[in-house]
């Protein structure tokens, strides 16, 4: 949700998500939710329990998603929101996050591909995946964000 905000305000000329990108409906089609709903557990019992369920199912995350940010897991989700940023340039960093998976990203990715081709600008749109340890991740990510960061922010015309 939070690039819903970088394509609305265009004075954002480069993008580089710090947090991770991930498509909320995706999780949930995928049964890939699991460790985003860790994070925030007692919030999600609460609903388990309202809904009279004996365990927190995609259900319960959907109604949960709904209440809390709504259509986050439709037209505010990452299929959405993401490929507007176009032609603007744009790095996603995936790593192995169990929160945000790299093939909900994946898939995510290819789809702003196409919407940086029809844009005519590909070369502006960079994913990278990282299945490294995490202090691994970190430093290979700030390379390649420094590189991206280099060529479109400080050489820009």
């Amino acid at each position: 949700m939070h690039c819903l905000l970088l394509f609305v305000d265009t004075r954002y000329s480069v993008v580089v998500p710090i947090i991770g990108v991930q498509g909320f409906q995706w999780a949930i089609d995928n049964d890939m939710w699991q460790a985003r709903v860790d994070s925030i557990k007692p919030l999600f019992e609460e609903a388990r329990i309202y809904s009279g369920k004996s365990e927190i199912d995609a259900e319960v995350v959907k109604k949960v998603w709904d209440k809390i940010a709504p259509a986050m897991a439709s037209q505010f989700d990452a299929p959405y929101s993401v490929p507007p940023i176009a032609p603007r340039p744009l790095l996603l960093n995936g790593a192995d996050d169990p929160r945000c998976p790299v093939l909900g990203l994946q898939e995510r990715a290819s789809k702003v591909a196409e919407a940086y081709a029809e844009a005519g600008s590909a070369d502006k749109f960079k994913v990278t995946f990282n299945l490294l340890p995490p202090i691994q991740i970190n430093r290979r990510s700030s390379s390649t964000t420094l590189s991206f960061d280099m060529q479109y922010v400080y050489f820009s015309p």
